[in-house]
């Protein structure tokens, strides 16, 4: 059953970054009165952009965790420490590249990463 709810989590998130990219993101994106945000329209797109793409990867890490769940229940704490950590990080990276370090968000989940993965390897 875990599995199950597993595959659903990572088809859903594939629809609402697929679907949901094109179908709402997209139009708001080209929009001549979009927001000015961290100083720019730019800025502003990547933000929606990246927030909206960031909910499926972090929905993927809790496919992750059922699914090592569904293997064996011992493993848990570790799928979770690991797929946070992980999500964290590429969510952290994809904001200081995209925004050139003027999303702040990285200020946060680059500690939380290292924050699990110190925990995993304790």
């Amino acid at each position: 059953m875990l599995v199950i709810a597993a595959v659903l989590l990572v088809l859903v998130g594939a629809m609402h970054s697929f679907l949901g990219g094109r179908r709402l993101v997209a139009p708001l994106l080209r929009r001549s009165d979009f927001p000015v945000i961290l100083g720019s329209q730019r800025n502003g797109r990547l933000t929606l952009w990246f927030g909206w793409h960031a909910l499926t990867l972090f929905w993927w890490s809790q496919a992750a965790i059922l699914f090592a769940m569904s293997m064996d229940e011992r493993l848990t704490a570790t799928a979770v420490l690991a797929s946070i950590a992980v999500a964290c990080a590429i969510v952290g990276l994809a904001a200081v590249f995209a925004t050139r370090g003027r999303h702040l968000s990285w200020v946060f989940f680059f500690p939380i990463a290292a924050i699990l993965a110190f925990k995993l390897f304790e």
